[in-house]
């Protein structure tokens, strides 16, 4: 007998609050988007695995700021957003910056990157729980 289990659905959001509980903020964001997503196989044996997203807009200052304080990365951009992300953010990706995205790493979530799209002060947070 098999039973089949149902992926639970990404839960999407805007607000700054429930991203401060999911991640650690090193500067404060003006504007966020978040997505946190079940990752693998559902029904397998152990702890589901997940995926978190954000895209988030900082004023010029806090931006500069952030991309002083990050450490850069040779990771080339790969971002499995299951189509929430814009198109123009998506574009935007394939020239942006990478850099470890350990200063935001919280709870299970400690694995990823962050990447400074071109020519602003927007970062895409791309975190994985293992």
């Amino acid at each position: 007998m098999t039973t089949e289990t149902a992926a639970p659905a990404a839960k999407t959001g805007t607000d700054l609050e429930t991203l401060e509980k999911t991640v650690t903020l090193p500067r404060r964001p003006q504007a966020v988007q978040w997505r946190h997503s079940p990752r693998g196989i559902p029904g397998g044996l152990g702890p589901t695995d997940t995926q978190f997203l954000a895209v988030l807009e900082y004023p010029a200052a806090e931006g500069q700021a952030l991309q002083a304080a990050l450490k850069p990365t040779r990771l080339t951009v790969k971002v499995d957003d299951g189509g929430w992300l814009p198109q123009a953010t998506r574009d935007a990706l394939k020239g942006a910056t990478a850099y470890d995205a350990a200063p935001f790493f919280k709870g299970s979530l400690r694995q990823g990157t962050v990447f400074q799209l071109p020519q602003s002060n927007t970062f895409v947070l791309v975190l994985f729980s293992s």
